[in-house]
């Protein structure tokens, strides 16, 4: 099933990508571009580690490579084509055996290139930088542990207009995260501060409604 979305996705994109018809130019140019934004997004993720807390007991327990959660990105346009934006995305993976779960967190400040932005299909590439993290929880609701530094993330989607103020969108990035320093944080006792240095890859692909005003 994984495969077969994959499939759609790309070839919406590419659909939306061919040239518009001649036919649609007149109403193209009467379509209204509000400048501010606000999308939700639901997400599917992945990484290919969760070592990257140079310590022995830490994750607790073996971690689901694939989560799921939720983004936010708020923004504004310029120009026509060009998007820039904040953008929030949390994802949650199962640790085995335990209850508690670990987190993937991004923090970035997002570009967009739209294409046809005028029209119902409208591809996009979309790149951002900013600050990325993985956090565990402490059984028993004692604390965190939270391993932190820099994100970047690259890839791009499609957008379908649904009118001047609503359009649904489907994204798919490439996540790299540069891991500096982990906070250690736990319940009733002083904060532990260490050195990283490690990197991983992994990505993100969700769809959501974008409202525009």
């Amino acid at each position: 099933m994984r495969r077969i979305a994959w499939i759609l996705m790309i070839a919406m994109v590419l659909a939306g990508a061919a040239p518009a018809r001649a036919d649609d130019g007149a109403a193209a140019d009467a379509v209204k571009l509000r400048r501010w934004f606000l999308g939700l997004q639901a997400n599917a993720s992945g990484r290919d580690q969760w070592d990257v807390f140079n310590r022995a007991d830490l994750p607790p327990a073996a971690v689901d490579h694939r989560g799921s959660g939720g983004g936010l990105l708020l923004g504004r346009r310029f120009g026509d084509r060009f998007l820039l934006g904040l953008q929030f995305a949390v994802d949650a993976h199962d640790m085995e055996g335990i209850a508690q779960k670990a987190y993937g967190i991004e923090m970035l400040v997002t570009g967009t290139v739209l294409f046809h932005e005028r029209g119902t299909w409208q591809p996009f590439l979309r790149g951002g930088l900013g600050g990325g993290g993985l956090a565990l929880e402490h059984p028993d609701d004692d604390g965190t542990t939270v391993s932190i530094g820099t994100a970047a993330v690259a890839g791009g989607g499609l957008q379908v207009r649904l009118s001047s103020r609503f359009s649904l969108e489907w994204e798919a990035v490439a996540v790299f995260t540069n891991f500096l320093e982990v906070h250690d944080n736990p319940d009733g006792a002083p904060d532990t501060d260490w050195r990283v240095k490690t990197s991983s890859v992994g990505w993100r692909s969700g769809g959501g409604l974008v409202f525009w005003f």
